[in-house]
């Protein structure tokens, strides 16, 4: 969470100063600092789901668990953006 909450701040603060759009540069800010703590926690769920299944973890957890986070990722930004920058 922390990861996430410095990078969003710091994502935020560059957008602010480059564009001077508070607007953008939080939403641009929040959606990295959620995509990061989603990806997270994915990384924790989708390797012990597969193990409760009594599947092999090392293989299909590393491909789903990246495609998941970048499905995630930008259904945030672009869901975020159109709530906000509409």
């Amino acid at each position: 969470v922390l990861l996430g909450v410095s990078c969003g701040l710091v994502v935020c603060v560059v957008a602010w100063a480059w564009r001077h759009d508070l607007r953008a540069a939080i939403v641009i800010g929040g959606s990295i600092a959620l995509s990061l703590v989603t990806a997270c926690g994915l990384g924790l769920a989708v390797p012990s789901l597969l193990h409760w299944f009594k599947l092999d973890p090392k293989i299909a957890a590393g491909p789903v668990t990246l495609m998941s986070a970048d499905f995630i990722a930008l259904v945030i930004y672009f869901t975020s953006a159109w709530l906000v920058l509409r």
